[in-house]
């Protein structure tokens, strides 16, 4: 019947009513022989005759006999139960005894106040039911707050909702069904009895009681396909077509908000507004303004304000974004709950989690463009697929006004939703320190006044997004490439200022070197490109790196020099080796095998066949990184370097104690990334030694790395390669970039 059955509030009744009759066939046999009165009495959720798959049994059985038969006779009620593989949770207790416990024990009070006769002396039954509501009746001075300070976690705007415990779910319904009883003094089945005594009007009961329907068909939903008891509603089982996701999260939303109003009805909690009188209040700018300056104090009554209609005015349709659901890579929240959470954020983002890189930039003001940008910047995902930030643009541009903007304003906050993805793009999926990516994302920004609030936006937005979306690691990328940019945009600079930082570099470096002919040599053959990465120091530090491979005659020679990295907990390792084809690839396992992380690399082509190569490295695992780390890792390296069979043997038997935490499916891009490289985005499940097997898809196909920045989000690594062919040219062949992704696709 269960696997048939449609999902929703009928079939919780059926069920309940098939169990009532089955529990109550073996209590009538089995308890027939006691010689003082009974009863069986179902409690919680299956007393409200609301009874799901693999939920457990409540059941109160109410006697005073004491003789000796009892025990046996409770078994002929049980264990047939406990056989069918039922969870029954059980209490035998006299009328007096349970009225005791309900005083001293909310849940027994809270299940006993939902509680229905199932069989035996109906008087008995309804005596223990009434006297129990009739007490906490006369509690409810007590009763009401303990109830109305119930623990409710996470948001009913959540992707991945807890249907039973979380905010907006089962059990909120529930507690204005406890409410209502503690109020009239009389058990309960569903929040309506709250109209009652006022807490509710009846509009309100009608809507509670079509988002008790839908909460229900999708806890049946879940609870069907669960393998043990589970009340979250998971992407994988939202993505399967059974539900209507979009009344599912209205539903959550409507209990929470109503039960917010019915516990400050009742004195306890407090709500902004008032959805009765929605056509007589509209939020101003003006006070949305404050609420948004409140900061995450200002959060939940925005979201009351937004669900009782109330920012009609100002954005229309952001009710509906408030429950749309665009599931996305890290994204916790719906659409309109993110941008409400970016908004309010704006304020603490920065200096909370901005590394020093843009310290100076965290005591700017909040501008009145940048916070509506914020509350804005997603309202293009209002239909499916991609341009969702030039749809928001337009959004911007047709309402800015309505927010108090003058036309400049509204081409700012414009600009900001257009680009609010520009930086985490550029940061994460491109070479900063290459002047062409800087300048044209400079040109995108326009003016240098602009990088701060698109900083803000960024990080208000990742944030926002949930905490895989946002690290030290993120804050420094992104800390450094704005940095970049208000060197770009400054007048007083002559375009990205790279090339000229590149010759100050090299001069403080050479003036470092001395007359050390040798490290000379080697800082005025570097690269432009290098230099402009690098501080004169590190560039010291590299020049004797390649200088002592290159003179030691030793094929197999490795240098290595380890720094603090540009954030906590990370560390710059720069290797110099004797060129040859795999060598990256060979680093990158090395690392692994070390439990060293790479979280970004730079493949730097030196003089005299030495290749200079500069990870962003942090621990892979609980150990500490210490001096015995780096040995084990240049041990590795060499054994690599002689054996690099050997080396895909250890990787794979150390993949076998590391799973992966995640499955998804491995996708490869490719593109011409600036003039000197192809990009190659790889999304794949993060594990152990991923780069190193994708660096030998390179390898297989004698394409050199320049560049790498890994990116692992959720357990799903999201990593880009700047590669060219043997002649140092960007790869354009479809046919030798097909062959490319499909190797990669195969070893990963």
């Amino acid at each position: 019947m269960v696997g048939s059955a449609r999902p929703g509030p009928r079939a919780a009744r059926d069920l309940s009513d098939l169990t009532d009759g089955a529990v109550s066939a073996l209590a009538e046999t089995a308890l027939a022989g006691l010689r003082a009165p009974w009863a069986v009495v179902a409690l919680g959720g299956w007393g409200a005759r609301r009874l799901l798959p693999l939920s457990d049994l409540d059941l109160l059985i109410v006697t005073d006999a004491r003789d000796p038969g009892l025990e046996q006779a409770l078994r002929g009620v049980l264990y047939p139960l406990w056989d069918a593989g039922l969870d029954v949770g059980h209490q035998v207790r006299s009328r007096p005894d349970h009225l005791r416990m309900a005083r001293g024990d909310i849940d027994t009070l809270t299940a006993t106040l939902t509680g229905r006769r199932l069989c035996g002396d109906a008087d008995l039954a309804e005596r223990v039911l009434a006297e129990t509501a009739s007490d906490a009746h006369r509690r409810r001075r007590t009763l009401i707050p303990q109830l109305c300070s119930r623990e409710r976690p996470g948001s009913p705007y959540l992707l991945e909702p807890d249907l039973k415990g979380g905010a907006g779910g089962q059990r909120d319904l529930d507690e204005m069904t406890w409410l209502g009883a503690v109020l009239t003094g009389a058990s309960a089945h569903d929040p309506s009895v709250l109209v009652t005594g006022g807490a509710l009007d009846a509009q309100e009961a009608t809507v509670l009681a079509l988002a008790g329907d839908r909460i229900t068909e999708a806890r049946w939903v879940v609870q069907c396909h669960a393998v043990r008891p589970t009340s979250t509603l998971t992407e994988d089982l939202a993505g399967d077509g059974t539900l209507d996701l979009a009344l599912t999260q209205a539903a959550l939303a409507d209990a929470h908000h109503v039960l917010l109003r019915a516990r400050s009805r009742l004195g306890h909690g407090a709500t902004s507004f008032d959805p009765r009188h929605v056509e007589e209040i509209q939020l101003s700018a003006p006070r949305l303004f404050d609420l948004l300056d409140d900061g995450p104090d200002g959060l939940a009554p925005l979201e009351e304000a937004s669900w009782a209609g109330l920012l009609e005015e100002l954005a229309p349709g952001f009710r509906d974004l408030l429950t749309l659901r665009r599931p996305a890579l890290s994204h916790l929240y719906t659409v309109g709950d993110h941008c409400l959470r970016a908004a309010t954020g704006l304020r603490t983002a920065a200096a909370e989690r901005l590394g020093d890189s843009g310290a100076e930039h965290t005591s700017a003001p909040i501008g009145r463009p940048l916070q509506v940008a914020a509350l804005l910047h997603d309202t293009g995902k209002v239909l499916p697929g991609r341009g969702h930030s030039e749809r928001g643009e337009d959004r911007v541009r047709q309402i800015g006004a309505r927010f108090g903007l003058d036309p400049a304003q509204v081409d700012e906050a414009a600009m900001l939703v257009r680009e609010h993805l520009l930086l985490p793009e550029t940061a994460f999926g491109r070479d900063i320190h290459d002047e062409d990516v800087v300048l044209k994302t400079a040109a995108r920004v326009g003016r240098a006044q602009l990088v701060e609030p698109l900083l803000r936006l960024t990080i208000a937005d990742s944030l926002a997004t949930g905490p895989g979306a946002w690290t030290p690691w993120h804050a420094a990328l992104l800390g450094e490439l704005a940095q970049r940019l208000r060197v770009a945009l400054d007048e007083e600079s002559s375009g990205a200022g790279i090339a000229e930082r590149a010759r100050t570099v090299r001069e403080e470096a050479l003036t470092l070197a001395g007359e050390d002919v040798r490290l000379r040599r080697a800082i005025e053959r570097a690269p432009l490109r290098y230099l402009a990465a690098q501080r004169p120091g590190d560039v010291l530090v590299h020049a004797g790196l390649t200088a002592g491979v290159a003179s030691s005659g030793d094929p197999l020679a490795i240098e290595l020099a380890v720094s603090p990295g540009p954030t906590d907990g990370t560390w710059r390792a720069s290797v110099a080796a004797a060129d040859r084809p795999g060598l990256f690839a060979a680093l990158c396992g090395a690392f692994a095998l070390s439990g060293l992380d790479i979280m970004a690399a730079d493949a730097y082509d030196a003089h005299d066949d030495v290749a200079l190569d500069v990870f962003v490295v942090g621990s892979d695992t609980l150990a500490s990184v210490e001096p015995a780390t780096w040995a084990a890792f240049q041990r590795a390296l060499r054994a690599a370097l002689i054996d690099p069979a050997g080396l895909e043997t250890r990787l794979t038997e150390r993949r076998r104690h590391y799973l992966p935490r995640v499955t998804v499916e491995t996708r490869v891009a490719t593109a011409l990334a600036e003039s000197y490289a192809t990009a190659v985005r790889v999304v794949a499940a993060d594990r152990v030694g991923l780069l190193y097997d994708i660096a030998r898809a390179f390898a297989d196909g004698q394409l050199d790395i320049h560049w790498a920045r890994a990116i692992t989000q959720d357990g799903v690594a999201h990593d880009v390669f700047h590669v060219t062919d043997a002649q140092g040219e960007p790869v354009t062949d479809p046919g030798v970039l097909g062959h490319l992704a499909m190797r990669i696709r195969e070893r990963v």
